[in-house]
């Protein structure tokens, strides 16, 4: 059901985020204890949190698991919509995409 889904995925993103929360704390406590310069843990702090708000932003179909209810046919026209922006880029399949 609707409700249930919604508490899962509440859930999901309240473990997500602790587990974001509880991987930056160690990754402070391991750069303090190292006594890592000032400048160079704030530039790795930096570039982890950017790494994992990238990876926040991006939904992969395994995250969506909905997805799974869809019938085989809607699934591949499903896949072939998300992948032929990258899969025309390659001669190969720029040039079958124009003959069909």
């Amino acid at each position: 059901s609707f409700v249930s889904s919604l508490s899962s995925s509440m859930t999901q993103l309240r473990q997500m985020t602790f587990k974001y929360d509880k991987g930056l704390a160690i990754l402070r406590k391991y750069l303090r204890n190292r006594m890592i310069r000032a400048g160079l843990s704030i530039r790795i702090l930096r570039f982890v949190e950017y790494k994992l708000n990238s990876q926040k932003t991006e939904i992969r179909d395994a995250d969506v698991d909905l997805l799974q209810l869809l019938s085989a046919p809607l699934q591949m026209e499903l896949v072939m919509e998300t992948l032929s922006p990258w899969l025309i880029k390659h001669p190969f399949f720029h040039h079958y995409a124009l003959l069909s």
